[in-house]
């Protein structure tokens, strides 16, 4: 039986994109993924909580085969060298695979898909980045043989050249829903005080964590819980530091990486997403609402489509004070309220139910 679809992927994490290609390994049918592959780096560093072993469980093959994805690490002479070696390899595994559809999940396999210009096969590409306009001419031309774009958002779509966003459907990205999850808590069942607020993420500077914890120390409003990790590539906020250094040290908390948020978002009232750059998505935010819960985000890229002042706060990027004063606006009342209209708009907008629909109609799968 050959494969029909191939997924090529960047990292074996569970972050937002990874998640995302969970999501969609689940849209397809059971014979569709038994048909499917997913292509991982060979080289890369696997997380806590590897991708490959939840894919394996989905019934999907994995493989770690050297893959031509892009990274800063690539961007020297000796690293153009070894991309175009492994883009050259690459184009000989699909020939001997040969799949129908090979499917680059993150702007990052873009020299993957590249290097199959003129192969018999459709490429697609599931944008999950927001490209900044030099980024764009390079990525751009990389893209140029791929045949249909799916971007998880407007912000994602609009950052690419037109003759891209000419190829390009939108298809929001989705969260399981946390409520079937058995003896997953409702904001009716958490204790209204203290109020607590929950955050998630790489431990990076565009994840804002340090204007968060700068907000914080002028507004602390009950209890912060922050869960990440620093990414395998390093450049990471030393968030130990800058919480060990705060004078409301006492009511934050540091959690490692997990498997799930769920438990710790079943404990909160509200999720905090503080990016200062133009975030793609914010699923972290879409959890945060699946389960009812109003978010504070910061009104940058994706956020700023589906955060509005019906399900929480909008504050401007990078701006601790404005950022205190959403904290201070909080009352267990307007959570209440703002948390069921986000559960609402969730179930209505971004269900899985939704996304399968919508992104198996994107890639022409009946």
């Amino acid at each position: 039986m050959g494969t029909e679809l191939l997924f090529v992927h960047s990292s074996d994490e569970l972050y937002g994109a990874d998640r995302v290609l969970g999501y969609i390994l689940n849209s397809l049918t059971d014979s569709e993924r038994r048909t499917a592959r997913v292509w991982l780096p060979s080289d890369l560093e696997h997380g806590a909580f590897p991708l490959c072993e939840r894919i394996e469980a989905q019934g999907v093959r994995v493989d770690h085969v050297p893959l031509p994805i892009l990274r800063r690490a690539n961007l020297t002479p000796a690293g153009l060298t070894d991309l175009a070696r492994r883009s050259a390899a690459f184009r000989r595994h699909c020939a001997r695979l040969s799949p129908a559809t090979v499917y680059g999940t993150t702007s990052a396999t873009l020299p993957a898909l590249a290097a199959l210009t003129g192969a018999p096969t459709r490429v697609l590409l599931h944008n999950q980045e927001v490209w900044k306009p030099k980024e764009a001419q390079i990525l751009g031309r990389l893209a140029r043989n791929v045949d249909r774009v799916i971007a998880i958002s407007a912000a994602t779509r609009d950052s690419m050249p037109q003759v891209l966003q000419d190829r390009t459907v939108v298809v929001a990205n989705t969260t399981p829903d946390p409520f079937e999850t058995p003896g997953f808590a409702g904001l009716a069942e958490v204790p209204s005080e203290p109020l607590r607020f929950l955050a998630a993420g790489r431990w990076t500077a565009n994840k804002g964590f340090d204007v968060l914890i700068d907000a914080w120390n002028q507004a602390p409003s009950g209890q912060l819980t922050i869960v990440g990790g620093p990414p395998p590539s390093g450049g990471s906020l030393d968030i130990d530091q800058l919480v060990a250094h705060s004078p409301q040290r006492g009511s934050i908390t540091l959690v490692r990486e997990v498997d799930s948020i769920l438990p710790l978002l079943a404990q909160s009232h509200v999720v905090v997403m503080p990016s200062t750059w133009d975030e793609p998505f914010g699923l972290v935010a879409l959890e945060g609402m699946a389960a009812g819960r109003p978010v504070i985000a910061s009104e940058v890229g994706g956020l700023a489509q589906f955060v509005n002042s019906n399900v929480g706060w909008l504050v401007p990027p990078s701006d601790p004070a404005a950022l205190a004063d959403a904290l201070r606006a909080v009352r267990h009342d307007v959570v209440m309220t703002k948390g069921a209209r986000a559960r609402e708009e969730y179930l209505d907008k971004f269900s899985p139910q939704r996304f399968r629909s919508a992104w198996r109609g994107a890639v022409g799968l009946s």
